[in-house]
């Protein structure tokens, strides 16, 4: 039976030595074509009828193409020759059909994201071979954005260790932040936005979480920590998820969002999400899209690309997120067109929380100052109204839940402290209460858990000194109460963890 595998191999290898001029008998094209094979590891051509298959296949081709056989042979001195037509330089050498064309720029566009990373040198030549057959001698019709140039160095070292369920070593360092040695159990490579991730568990985790690539600073092989794979449908984790971060709150929200007409096009050629939907409005000027799908930063950052022409309806509370956002945005560029972005006297600091010390009746309004970046926020904790066994509790909440909102002088209007986990990091949302000045606004950013918690639990247990030693007229608390009343073991055990 003919050996029909492999057949594109060996077309490739008999067009290579028909293109040169030549000429060859059946025995010395089957040598040429099994040495090849051989060298990749292929299966050999053992028959002469195989051979002939061969032949007459290509034969076809080159009827469809020309109407006419492009392999002749002649017979002399009892052996038969094979060779190109006259006139005929390779099977290959046609102008593309524009269905072909179409195809091979999908192609050159996926591998243009690999482009110049190492080990994937030949892909400049194979780039190069793709470019002469699409355009020939036509000047070029398209361009394609290539893959960012950070993070590729250990991409063939993640495929390898994915494929072959190796364990990681990775230095990781976070922008702005100190290195950190992790391992890892790798299960998935995603890129979004030009940016290359790793999906991956850290051992003794239970989460998945998202390791950019261009964070990694070296990565090795694990070999005394066992794989632990994973029964994750990737497919089913990004199903409602714009980007690479899972939030910790995973519920899929229904949004509703307005946009002006102008925006259909864009969002119907590039969608936000593949649950988007969209209904243009009778009078033509506007339209309602839908996505169902979970609230994280990168949805955020998708939503205020398009922020001057669309507008979040529902849910309300993230309806009201985005509008205070926008006021944050406002707020930045009054602040850099009037010089004052940075406040006299204070420097900036990734998050603080600190007492202020006034007098000895501190404990009627103890003042307090929330700093995050340059934005400072001042304000103001009541007596009457603070329950400091509640404000222990959501301490000691964040260690171990994915939202905490901590609630300073919370009746009337309090300032809230909303802290969301994203890893071990916390985004953090200050709102201020109506005892802040009018000019301080809603700030937001993100510190490490650690770090925000130390700061919190630091500056809160100084806020007990504002309160007399010994009982006076009118105060209701002593020093005492107030601090075994705030103070935790369980935080101070977080805080001792290395």
């Amino acid at each position: 039976m003919a050996n029909t595998k492999d057949y594109a191999m060996r077309e490739m290898i008999y067009d290579e030595k028909f293109s040169s001029g030549k000429e060859y008998t059946c025995k010395e094209l089957m040598d040429i074509v099994n040495d090849r094979l051989e060298r990749r590891g292929l299966k050999l051509i053992q028959s002469r009828t195989t051979f002939m298959q061969d032949i007459q296949e290509m034969n076809e081709k080159f009827h469809h193409l020309y109407g006419k056989s492009g392999i002749v042979w002649e017979d002399r001195h009892k052996k038969r020759y094979y060779r190109y037509r006259s006139g005929i330089d390779s099977i290959y050498n046609r102008e593309l059909t524009q269905d072909e064309v179409e195809k091979l720029q999908e192609v050159r566009s996926l591998l243009q994201g690999f482009k110049g990373m190492p080990k994937f040198d030949w892909i400049d030549q194979m780039m190069s071979r793709l470019d002469q057959n699409i355009s020939g001698k036509q000047k070029a019709i398209a361009s394609f954005e290539g893959g960012t140039k950070y993070g590729s160095k250990y991409l063939m070292l993640l495929f390898k260790a994915i494929r072959e369920r190796q364990v990681l070593d990775v230095e990781y360092r976070r922008f702005f932040m100190d290195s950190e040695s992790l391992v890892l159990h790798p299960y998935y490579l995603k890129q979004y936005w030009r940016h290359w991730y790793l999906m991956a568990k850290r051992e003794g985790g239970k989460d998945i979480e998202a390791f950019a690539l261009d964070c990694m600073e070296a990565v090795g092989v694990n070999k005394s920590v066992k794989y632990k794979a994973t029964k994750t449908s990737f497919k089913k984790y990004f199903e409602h998820l714009v980007g690479v971060t899972m939030p910790p709150e995973t519920n899929v929200e229904h949004i509703v969002l307005w946009a002006d007409a102008s925006l259909a096009p864009y969002l119907l050629t590039m969608p936000i999400h593949e649950s988007q939907a969209l209904c243009p409005s009778e009078d033509g000027k506007s339209c309602i899209v839908t996505l169902d799908v979970m609230i994280n930063y990168e949805l955020i950052q998708e939503l205020m690309f398009y922020a001057d022409r669309l507008v979040v309806k529902s849910p309300a509370f993230f309806r009201d997120a985005m509008k205070e956002r926008l006021e944050w945005c406002k707020e930045s560029y009054k602040n850099v067109e009037e010089g004052n972005s940075i406040t006299e006297g204070m420097e900036p600091q990734l998050f603080a929380f600190n007492y202020i010390h006034e007098d000895k009746n501190d404990w009627i309004d103890i003042h307090f100052r929330i700093s995050l970046g340059l934005t400072v926020l001042d304000s103001y904790i009541s007596h009457w109204n603070n329950d400091w066994g509640y404000i222990r509790t959501c301490l000691e909440r964040i260690v171990n839940h994915s939202r905490t909102v901590i609630e300073l002088n919370y009746e009337d209007e309090p300032t809230k402290i909303e802290l969301k986990k994203d890893g071990e990091m916390l985004d953090i949302m200050v709102t201020p209460n109506s005892l802040a000045s009018k000019d301080q606004m809603p700030f937001s950013g993100f510190a490490k858990c650690k770090d925000v918690v130390r700061e919190l639990y630091q500056g809160l247990m100084e806020c007990t000194k504002a309160y007399p030693k010994e009982y006076v007229d009118g105060c209701p608390f002593t020093y005492d109460v107030v601090y075994n009343a705030l103070r935790s073991e369980k935080i101070e055990e977080y805080l001792k963890e290395v």
